[in-house]
């Protein structure tokens, strides 16, 4: 894992829900969320458990703003740019809209320490094959500015995932992984998945559903 690490993804990805378990498992120094379009799932509402972690949640300056849909984000984002003894995550907002706020990190980002991971759920409509996995790819890129340089195999139904379901998103994943030249970085899954000794594309990442109450 590079020190510095972006994760787009459309909505319905799970990208928050993946960053918040990378961020804890990976020890990084900050999470920052970048989500000013999607007022749902946010990963900046587990602030405590990220503390509990050591985990820095960056998110908006503003108090009382975690229901807030005002594009307010705190200057701490630029931290981890300016100091090499951070590491971080940073959650951006859903598809090419959300991609643009990395713009704002053009004259600071060193290319060889930063990844921009593509977080994909091939059982959405906008990411269901290969062609819309690649023209989301071409957005995110057009809008931020930067190559994607990896992709997350995040293939799920939540709670009712089979690892067959796993599977179909890494065979579609792989189609595009191919034709555009890109590794699969990560597979995540259900931290109750069973697994069953199947091979999965990059490191697997189990996930616990902190964002995912058990009701819903």
């Amino acid at each position: 894992m590079k020190r510095i690490t972006f994760v787009a993804g459309h909505y319905g990805s799970g990208k928050s829900e993946f960053s918040v378990n990378l961020a804890i498992q990976k020890k990084v120094s900050m999470l920052i969320d970048l989500d000013i379009v999607n007022p749902y799932f946010r990963s900046r509402e587990l602030e405590t458990l990220l503390n509990e972690n050591n985990v820095k949640m960056i998110s908006s300056p503003l108090e009382k703003a975690l229901g807030s849909d005002l594009p307010f984000i705190s200057s701490q984002v630029f931290q981890p740019f300016h100091d090499p003894s951070l590491s971080a995550i940073l959650d951006l907002g859903g598809d090419g809209v959300g991609a643009r706020l990395m713009r704002q990190f053009f004259d600071y980002i060193q290319i060889e320490e930063t990844d921009l991971l593509l977080c994909i759920n091939v059982f959405r409509d906008e990411t269901e094959n290969a062609e819309k996995i690649v023209a989301m790819i071409k957005q995110i890129e057009n809008s931020s500015g930067l190559k994607i340089t990896g992709l997350i195999n995040n293939s799920n139904f939540i709670r009712e995932t089979t690892i067959a379901d796993v599977l179909k998103g890494q065979s579609i994943i792989r189609e595009v992984a191919k034709s555009q030249n890109l590794p699969i970085v990560y597979t995540g899954i259900y931290d109750k998945l069973e697994n069953s000794g199947k091979k999965l594309d990059g490191e697997l990442i189990l996930l616990k559903l902190y964002l995912r109450k058990e009701w819903l």
